[in-house]
This record gives structure tokens, sequence and C-alpha cells, in this order.
């Protein structure tokens, strides 16, 4: 299983210093969130490690569905310079969130849902023409996102987007989907790993809540799943503790 753990936990340490967490806790993957100070990195910053990467695009002030076009199109520009970016360094998958919907588009959703299949599809087109797997992101149940049921981005993930998909399983807690449920599709090539109490989108250190991990992990192995799965909790303490529960049962050797 190929452990990572996302600059989220780490922000706003250097790269440099990111780095050498990274090899101190001698893990060998690392998701970069492409946003100040992580934004404008290059080979350089990495030719002494060897590490495993993989791209999340900007979230901030980011929305491929907005009803505004300009904003629409720079959303999508934003995310296609990760393509780039990632291509350049050497990462194999980017993940991205779905659109949400505009407070004053709330009375248009199927609209917005128009939007937001157009712009993954050009997405999907771009990731393709940069060698990236582009991995679609389920999120919490909270108003105005789209793809909090897991089953609806199934759907279109593997009948008409065909990208793969970014499996969050704190996410997808929120919205009460059983560990099993979680790993239906066969298109997930990314996971995130936090938890929380089902409540909220927590990110919370694993095992502090009532996700079933060691029951995730079997059914990652049963699957034979062979890609990243992402430690993305908010603090370095959380990210320590993580990493000490993975140990605890039997993910990282201790």
């Amino acid at each position: 299983m190929k452990i990572s753990v996302s600059t989220l936990g780490l922000y706003p340490a250097r790269i440099g210093d990111v780095l050498e967490f990274i090899t101190k806790q001698n893990l060998e993957y690392l998701e970069i969130v492409e946003e100040y100070p992580y934004d404008n990195l290059t080979n350089d910053d990495f030719s002494a490690y060897d590490v495993g990467l993989s791209i999340h695009s900007p979230m901030s002030d980011v929305n491929i569905a907005s009803h505004v076009d300009k904003i629409r199109d720079i959303s999508i520009e934003v995310i296609t310079n990760s393509f780039k970016t990632a291509n350049k360094l050497g990462a194999t998958r980017v993940v991205v969130h779905p659109g949400t919907i505009p407070t004053m588009a709330l009375k248009y959703p199927e609209k917005i849902l128009d939007y937001n299949t157009a712009s993954l599809t050009k997405l999907q087109k771009a990731a393709e023409e940069y060698g990236i797997m582009m991995c679609v992101e389920n999120m919490p149940l909270y108003d105005r996102m789209l793809y909090q049921n897991i089953d609806v981005l199934f759907d279109f993930v593997d009948n008409q987007l065909h990208s793969g998909i970014t499996m969050d399983v704190g996410h997808a807690h929120t919205s009460a989907f059983s560990e099993e449920e979680m790993f239906k599709s066969d298109n997930i090539h990314h996971v995130h790993l936090s938890d929380n109490d089902g409540s909220s989108d927590m990110h919370h250190p694993l095992g502090t809540h009532d996700i079933n991990f060691p029951k995730i992990f079997d059914i990652l192995k049963q699957k034979k799943y062979d890609d990243i799965c992402v430690i993305e909790v908010y603090s370095v303490q959380g990210v320590l503790k993580s990493i000490d529960y993975l140990k605890d049962i039997g993910i990282i050797k201790k």
C-alpha cells in the first residue's frame, strides 16, 4: 500500500522542510496542494529526494460550475495548469474538486450540473493531453456542493467521463456511506484518509472516531488496489497520530 501525506497537514512549512519530514517518517509519497507556498515548485525542489508525488489542484476561489463564464473559464485554466505541473514533476494523479452551486444559481441546479459536466469533460481531455489521470473527488455533506452522493459520482465517471476517482472516505462518511459502498467503483485510483464522527468533515487523525479503517484496507487489498492513499488531516500532530495508527494496524511497518 502506498501511503502518502498531504501538504494540507504540514502547511505552511517550506517544501524543503516538508520533504525532510516525509523522509524522517520513512514515507515515499507526498501530495502537494498546489496553492501558495507550493504553487511554483520545480524539479530542483525534489532533486535530493526520492519521493513519489500526486497533485491536488487549487481549491481556493475555484468553481468549475460557476454561472459566471469568466470564473468558470479561469477555473478550468487553473486546474489545467495543475496537469502541466504534474507532467513536469512526474506525478501521474491530479485531484480535482467538482464545482459548487453558487448562491445566485440555486434556482437553476440543472444548468449548474450542465456547466459542471462540460467543465469536467474539457478537463478530462486536457489531462489526457498531458498524460495525467484526473481523479474527481467526492464532496462532504455540505450545502451547494456537487457529488456528495458517491453513487451519482460513480455513475458519471464510470459511464460518461471515464476519468479516475478520488475517494475521500471522510467525505463519504458524512453522507452515511458504508466502507463497502465507498469502493464499489473500479475507477477509484486515489484515496484520501481522515476521520470524523459523521457530523462534519473534520479531517481528524485516523482512529479517533468511527470510520473503520481496518475494513477499508481489507477492501483495498481484496480489490488489489495499488495506488496512493493520502493522509489528509489538518495538523502535523494529526499526521503523526495517523502514522502511528497505521503502524498499529499493520499498514505501515514499525
